[in-house]
C-alpha cells in the first residue's frame, strides 16, 4: 500500500454503514443474506449482499429502478396463474426466503407440453426484458422458460436442469443464467429484446423430461417446486421484487456522501474502487463530481465482451480523459484505481501496468462521491460496492498497480 494515505476510505462491512453516507431508496428492497436467504430490507437502508451460493459476503448491492409486471409473484395458485397438462399445490416446500412457502406444479399422465403459465403481460418493441424464477425439483429435473414469440418475433427460451446447476438448450437469442442458492434451489433467468410491441401475450415455464423433450408422457408425480416469478424491463435478472394484485417497482438506491474541503485536492488526486457487476452488464461503480455533469471523474465496469474498466474524466462539460482497460469478469470483484493531475491522467485495473492519457485540465469543485451510478443517473441495473478510497495526491504509477492487486 502506499505511503499517501487516503483522505476519504468507505469499506464495506456486513452490518456496518458509514454514518456520513446518504442512502435513499424509496420502498423495501431484498438482498441475500450470510445463509443465502432472500430478505426484505426497509426501505432507505444500504443492502449488504452475500453470493447465495458460497456465502461470501460481496459487499453493498445497489440497484436501478425496476418493476415486476408478473402479479402473484409466489402464488402460483391464484387464477391468474393458468396450467396446462399440470396442477399447482400450495405451499409444498419452505421458499428460498426461509419463512414462506413455495408452491409446487406437477403434471399429469398426459403425452403433452406440461406447463404453468400467465398471460396477459405487456411487452414494447426495442425493449429488453428479463424473465426469472425461483425452482428445485420436484422429480422433474428441467425447467423452461419461455418468453412468447409474439412479442419477441420467435419463440425465445432456455432450458435449465436443476440438479447439475447447468443451461442446456437455448431457442433463438435470448441470453440464459442460473445461480444456485441453498437447499437445491435455483434462480433461472432468460433475457431477450422484444420486436413488437403487445398488449396481452404469456410467459411460460414448462416441464421438460430427461431427454430435453417440451411434450411427452407425464408419470403423474413428477414436478417442480417454483416462487417469485419475475418480469423486468432490461437486461439481467435483479433482486427479487415481490408483487400481489398489482405490479410492484423497485426504486433505485441512492448513496452519497458529501465531501468537505479537506476531503479534495483541487490539484491531484486518485481514486480507488473495488466492486463486482454481473455477467453481460455495464455500471458506474463510483463518481466524484460538483454535483452536476460538468465536471466529474467516474469508474464503471462493463463485463460484455471482453470485460473492462472505464475511467472518465469530465471538465467544464467535456471529456478530456477516457481510459479503458481488460481484465473484468462478470460477477468476479476487481479492483481499479484512477489517478488524475494535469495533463496527467492514469488507471490500473486488477494491478495492470496503468493506462494513460496526457492533456487535460483537472474538473473543478468536487463536492460529492455517489456509488453505483452517477449525477446523471444509474447505469446499468446492478452492482456491489466493498470499498472506495480518495486520495489527496495523484499516486504514481507503480503504486496504482499495488493497491489494484
Amino acid at each position: 500500500m502506499p505511503l499517501i494515505h487516503p483522505t476519504v476510505h468507505l469499506l464495506a462491512w456486513p452490518d456496518l454503514v458509514p454514518s456520513a453516507l446518504s442512502v435513499t431508496r424509496a420502498a423495501a428492497a431484498t438482498r441475500v443474506t450470510a445463509f443465502g436467504r432472500i430478505e426484505t430490507v426497509a426501505a432507505g437502508t444500504l443492502r449488504h449482499d452475500f453470493d447465495p451460493a458460497t456465502g461470501v459476503y460481496r459487499g453493498w448491492l445497489l440497484e436501478a429502478a425496476r418493476t415486476n409486471h408478473v402479479l402473484f409473484s409466489s402464488a402460483m395458485t391464484d387464477a391468474l396463474w393458468q396450467t396446462a397438462a399440470a396442477t399447482v399445490a400450495a405451499g409444498s416446500a419452505t421458499a428460498p426466503d426461509g419463512a414462506g412457502a413455495a408452491d409446487r406444479v406437477t403434471e399429469d399422465s398426459a403425452t403433452a407440453i406440461h406447463t404453468l403459465y400467465q398471460e396477459d403481460l405487456a411487452f414494447s418493441a426495442g425493449q429488453s426484458y428479463t424473465l426469472s424464477i425461483f425452482a428445485r425439483s420436484a422429480g422433474r429435473e428441467r425447467l423452461q422458460l419461455v418468453l412468447p414469440s409474439t412479442a419477441f418475433g420467435a419463440v425465445q427460451s432456455a432450458v435449465f436442469d436443476l440438479t447439475t446447476g447447468t443451461v442446456g438448450f437455448v431457442e433463438g437469442t435470448a441470453s440464459p443464467a442460473i445461480e444456485a442458492l441453498p437447499d437445491g434451489w435455483y434462480r433461472c433467468a432468460i433475457t431477450a429484446t422484444a420486436t413488437t410491441t403487445v398488449a396481452l401475450a404469456p410467459i411460460h415455464f414448462r416441464l421438460r423430461d430427461t431427454g430435453g423433450s417440451s411434450t411427452y408422457a407425464g408419470d403423474g408425480t413428477s414436478g417442480v417446486h417454483v416462487w417469485g416469478a419475475q418480469v423486468e424491463d432490461g437486461a439481467g435478472a435483479t433482486s427479487f421484487i415481490a408483487t400481489g394484485a398489482t405490479a410492484v417497482t423497485r426504486p433505485a438506491d441512492q448513496v452519497s456522501l458529501a465531501l468537505g474541503a479537506d476531503a479534495v485536492n483541487p490539484r491531484e488526486g486518485s481514486l480507488l474502487v473495488c466492486g463486482t457487476v454481473p455477467d453481460g452488464q455495464s455500471a458506474v461503480l463510483a463518481e466524484v463530481s460538483d454535483g452536476s455533469t460538468a465536471n466529474r471523474i467516474a469508474v464503471a465496469f462493463d463485463t460484455s465482451g471482453g470485460g473492462g474498466a472505464d475511467a472518465s474524466v469530465v471538465t467544464v462539460g467535456a471529456t478530456v480523459a477516457a481510459l479503458t482497460q481488460a481484465g473484468v469478469s462478470g460477477g468476479l470483484e476487481s479492483r481499479c484505481a484512477v489517478a488524475y493531475a494535469a495533463d496527467d491522467f492514469a488507471q490500473s485495473v486488477n494491478g495492470l501496468a496503468p493506462a494513460t492519457d496526457t492533456a487535460g485540465a483537472v474538473p473543478s469543485g468536487l463536492s460529492t462521491l455517489t456509488l453505483g451510478g452517477g449525477v446523471g443517473g444509474a447505469v446499468g441495473p446492478r452492482c456491489w460496492v466493498r470499498q472506495v478510497g480518495l486520495f489527496p495526491r495523484r499516486l504514481p504509477d507503480a503504486d496504482l498497480q499495488t493497491v489494484t492487486l
